[in-house]
């Protein structure tokens, strides 16, 4: 049974991969009629093969979050014209499932809802007053706030049994998907179309792996577990800043006294482990274990050059100026209606300074604050103060719980991870890590607002 799994999961990857070039190779379809052609033949395959008991809508969905766990950025910026890109066609196809299922829908169940129809009001007025400037650029930077309608659309999904079962394996699948990813583009470069790894798709999952085999290895007394966890933790090392904060958060509030019993002593059994196999890395090799460490990027986030800490003057220095630089451009422009979507928030500081140009500053309340301004920031801390103080209620409810499942492990560390890692990077702004994060979220919501019954799923309905 355990073979099967691992070879079904290998054939998705392959189908995936395919599926990768074939949307892929929609940017060019003049130049390679007959290899789109073929390419979304495998599409259409993969889509009509794959969980035929359950919508279009929702088969979609997951399609696209395992293209983006696998795929990363490569998969989410492929499009037959900008800004049309495979989110947009998916959310739109999704917004026509969520309207024939409008009445079991529960659009304005929970507070989470209710906020974030005001957040999609108020963006809805800027975007209408920002089109007539900047046209295209409007609705694309206007993703940051769409977005947010994956979790309504979610939401609405998983009022159905089959359907949220069949998330509960697709998220595990996503899961290990960014593992592979994440190990990928540590050890070979792989040129595939829709295939490029990136830290926000992959962050939040590998956070979720490392947690649910944690818990995998305590419920089970499996030293595998153990071992693969280790591995997930090391693949952290070269990561950005924003993935350690994210781990330890998402650790720390899962390990919390009573959450998970029995959990506490064997982490800090484990964490002592790793610590110490860092010293005796560090005592076998030192020059090679600083590099490992402090290097590249990572040695610029923590001020060091050369093996030696230098100050702050890394990335960390230049994010903080350019974070200042935009919020002194937006209280002197318009402090409380913002520059706009569509406006260049960025220009002022990379332009200049460091001759790039980005269209999000790597923070997501400085996102909010240059494109919508006081307001539009004011409802956002609403919504994100919300959904962190439900993540603490959904921890405290389930993680005792008998009832508990992989699921909820997995999506509270997404959902946690996700919102750490868009306070230093990006989260909501891009489809990879957006998408994910409000679908898991929307899971969540429903599971705790839900009466779902136990009926049993067989097999066969899932496949």
């Amino acid at each position: 049974m355990q073979n099967n799994k691992i070879i079904r999961i290998a054939l998705l990857a392959f189908l995936m991969l395919l599926s990768m070039w074939a949307i892929s190779s929609l940017l060019s379809f003049r130049a390679q009629t007959r290899d789109v052609l073929l390419g979304v033949g495998f599409f259409v395959i993969l889509l009509l093969a794959l969980w035929r008991s359950i919508p279009i809508d929702a088969k979609l969905l997951y399609i696209i979050i395992l293209g983006y766990a696998l795929g990363g950025k490569g998969f989410a910026y492929v499009s037959p014209m900008e800004p049309i890109y495979i989110s947009e066609i998916c959310l739109a196809i999704c917004m026509c499932g969520l309207l024939k299922r409008l009445h079991t829908a529960g659009v304005f169940r929970s507070s989470i809802h209710k906020l974030i129809w005001l957040y999609l009001i108020y963006a809805g007025t800027h975007l209408i007053v920002d089109y007539n400037q900047y046209r295209m650029l409007a609705i694309r930077d206007s993703a940051t706030v769409y977005y947010a309608l994956y979790f309504i659309v979610a939401y609405s999904l998983f009022q159905d049994g089959i359907i949220r079962h069949t998330f509960e394996r697709v998220i595990k699948i996503a899961m290990v998907f960014a593992i592979v990813s994440k190990v990928i583009s540590l050890t070979i470069s792989l040129n595939f179309p829709g295939f490029i790894p990136h830290d926000d798709a992959m962050i939040p999952l590998n956070a979720a792996a490392v947690i649910y085999l944690i818990v995998k290895a305590i419920e089970t007394k499996q030293i595998l577990y153990f071992a693969i966890c280790g591995c997930v933790i090391v693949m952290f090392i070269p990561t950005k800043t924003a993935g350690h904060l994210a781990l330890i958060t998402v650790c720390a509030l899962t390990l919390y006294p009573g959450r998970i019993k029995g959990l506490l002593p064997p982490v800090l059994a484990f964490t002592a482990l790793m610590l110490l196999g860092v010293c005796v890395m560090i005592f076998l090799n030192a020059d090679r274990a600083l590099e490992l460490l402090t290097g590249s990027e990572t040695s610029a986030q923590l001020g060091m050059s050369d093996g030696e800490f230098v100050g702050l003057q890394g990335t960390s220095k230049w994010r903080w100026d350019w974070w200042m630089t935009i919020w002194d451009d937006v209280m002197q422009n318009a402090p409380f209606w913002g520059l706009g979507f569509g406006s260049d928030i960025s220009s002022a500081f990379l332009g200049d300074r460091l001759g790039s140009i980005v269209r999000y500053p790597h923070c997501i309340i400085f996102t909010i604050v240059g494109r919508l301004g006081i307001i539009g920031l004011l409802f956002f801390i609403l919504l994100f103060t919300a959904m962190g103080i439900f993540c603490l209620k959904f921890c405290s409810r389930y993680f005792t719980s008998k009832s508990r499942s992989d699921a909820d492990l997995i999506c509270f560390a997404v959902v946690i991870a996700g919102m750490v890692n868009a306070l230093l990077q990006a989260t909501y702004e891009v489809p990879y890590g957006a998408i994910t994060h409000w679908v898991c979220l929307g899971y969540m919501v429903a599971r705790y607002y839900g009466s779902w019954s136990s009926v049993k799923i067989t097999e066969k309905e899932l496949s």
